[in-house]
């Protein structure tokens, strides 16, 4: 995901259908799917897709060699997307100095 993508999803105004989706997706993300083989292999795929993105930013020395995948799934899940907007980018301007290595 863009920066600027980011941006615009955490400064819709909160109660928006967009902020319980990322909500929900964090918190899917957290979720034992163990018991649905459909989603392991979605998780699977998910997970690598994820890790490339991650993989190559590091190797552009965009991001924090030790970034992780659990990094990403807790920045999600902390996102403050019920907060208003001078929050959440107050929240993403703190996130983002943390993360890149420029």
């Amino acid at each position: 995901m863009r920066w600027p993508t980011l941006l615009t999803v955490t400064t819709r105004e909160p109660g928006t259908g967009s902020n319980r989706a990322v909500k929900a997706a964090a918190y899917a993300l957290s979720a034992d799917h163990t018991a649905h083989p459909a989603m392991q292999a979605v998780e699977t795929r998910v997970t690598q897709a994820l890790g490339g993105l991650i993989r190559s930013a590091q190797a552009q020395g965009a991001l924090r060699a030790d970034f992780t995948l659990d990094d990403l799934y807790l920045m999600l899940s902390s996102l403050p997307a019920d907060q208003p907007p001078t929050a959440r980018t107050r929240w993403l301007a703190l996130l983002l100095t943390g993360l890149t290595t420029r």
